[in-house]
């Protein structure tokens, strides 16, 4: 009776750890604000990243400011600020931005399918290396607005709701049948071992969704302009690379887990034939 107790939270526990290694990543680094913002700092060292917001941002100056400089004057100033460590401050405030449009309900008025993003920390670090008489900055809001054909404006809020839930509910649900597993199971050796092959599995799970993000991305991102499609793969690559490098990890783990589980089950065999 024991065995099949433990059996079953065995079972438990490795469908558990399935969902909870890609679902808790996906709860803490792409549904979590902080972690979103997170993710696309790290993209924001890519030169077509920078390339993509130097643009956007020379062209704020140029036609939404009444700053007199020419688009060919601000491109270079431009073109500077973005390989700043100012320029990955200031993306990861618009990676937050890019968040709440994505995981918050829009407003009555809204168009669903364009993300307004706030530049003005961006236009005001560009003209603070201007060649003004006077300091200028820019105290009102600039927005750039990027269409997202296959996105819309709170389109994530109810499937971000459900990893959150799903993926804590998978965790504690996997801690508590492994360590019920073990308690119950008359060979401990044998379900430490199952349980590893479990952290094997969720490896092997979590690959599967880092390599389906960067499909999806692609996909979400294929109807926008060519600059601001490369940018999102690029944030993609990198959110999906991490996930890929968390999977590493948990293999690895997983299989040290099978390891000592299968070194047990052959110690306590030879106690027991030397009893």
């Amino acid at each position: 009776m024991r065995s099949v107790v433990s059996g079953l939270f065995t079972v438990v526990a490795i469908v558990c750890m399935i969902v909870a290694v890609p679902g808790m990543w996906v709860s803490q680094r792409v549904v979590s604000t902080d972690g979103f913002a997170k993710s696309a700092a790290d993209a924001a060292r890519n030169t077509e990243v920078q390339d993509y917001f130097a643009a956007k941002v020379a062209a704020a100056v140029a036609d939404q400011t009444s700053v007199p400089l020419a688009g060919s004057a601000v491109t270079p100033l431009a073109q500077s600020y973005v390989r700043s460590d100012g320029f990955v401050t200031d993306f990861e405030e618009i990676a937050r931005q890019q968040h709440d449009w994505l995981f918050t309900a829009p407003g009555a008025d809204t168009d669903v399918h364009v993300m307004d993003i706030n530049v003005t920390p961006m236009v005001n670090r560009v003209l603070a290396t201007a060649p003004l008489p006077t300091p200028v900055t820019i105290d009102r809001p600039i927005y750039v607005g990027i269409d997202q054909h296959r996105l819309t404006a709170g389109s994530l809020e109810s499937t971000g709701d459900l990893v959150d839930t799903t993926s804590w509910a998978a965790l504690i649900g996997a801690i508590v049948a492994g360590l019920l597993a073990v308690a119950t199971a008359n060979r401990r050796s044998t379900v430490l071992a199952w349980l590893g092959v479990g952290l094997v599995l969720a490896a092997l799970g979590a690959f599967g969704v880092a390599q389906y993000i960067r499909t999806l991305a692609g996909d979400k991102a294929a109807d926008t302009d060519e600059a601001a499609r490369r940018t999102v793969e690029v944030v993609a690559d990198g959110v999906s690379s991490d996930l890929a490098h968390v999977a590493l990890v948990v293999g690895a783990s997983g299989a040290l887990v099978i390891a000592a589980g299968l070194v047990l089950r052959v110690a306590s065999g030879r106690r027991t034939r030397m009893y």
